[in-house]
């Protein structure tokens, strides 16, 4: 079983942030009073981070290989190199459910987490888009496949 991040989604995510950034320095460019310069510092810092995301440009793929036992998880960048993390099955205590943020703030975002025997705990999905990643029983489906797999329960 092969999962593949979403690059398109990560893209618009990042120009979402560029253009937000970009209208608030435009909003905020002639005016001189306290909140006007906060708006355009944050477009700023805005602008930056997204234009910052959008060069990293990061993509994951994680292949799940029953035949070799392994668990591969790998990131791939526009800049710099590709990096693969292979995980024995020996490895791997257990598969979890972390989140990232809560209902209260607008979204949560589930991501499937390794524990290994050595104590480690590795974030398969990142900070990038996959799809489901927003449905709990998705996640929790997919974490239940990856254990019955990896045969941790």
């Amino acid at each position: 079983m092969k999962l593949h991040s979403q690059a398109a989604s990560n893209f618009a995510l990042n120009l979402a942030v560029v253009a937000v950034g970009a209208l608030l320095i435009y909003l905020g460019r002639k005016h001189a009073d306290s909140t006007s310069w906060s708006g355009l510092l944050l477009g700023w810092l805005l602008l930056l981070l997204g234009l910052g995301a959008w060069l990293v440009g990061e993509t994951r793929e994680i292949e799940l290989d029953t035949r070799r036992r392994l668990l591969v998880l790998t990131v791939r960048r526009r800049a710099g190199d590709d990096r693969r993390f292979p995980i024995p099955f020996s490895d791997i205590a257990r598969i979890g459910i972390g989140t990232l943020g809560s209902r209260s703030e607008g979204s949560v975002y589930y991501d499937l987490v390794v524990h290994t025997r050595a104590g480690k705990e590795i974030h398969l999905m990142g900070g990038c888009a996959f799809k489901g990643r927003m449905n709990r029983d998705r996640m929790e489906a997919l974490r239940a496949e990856f254990e019955r797999a990896v045969g941790t329960s």
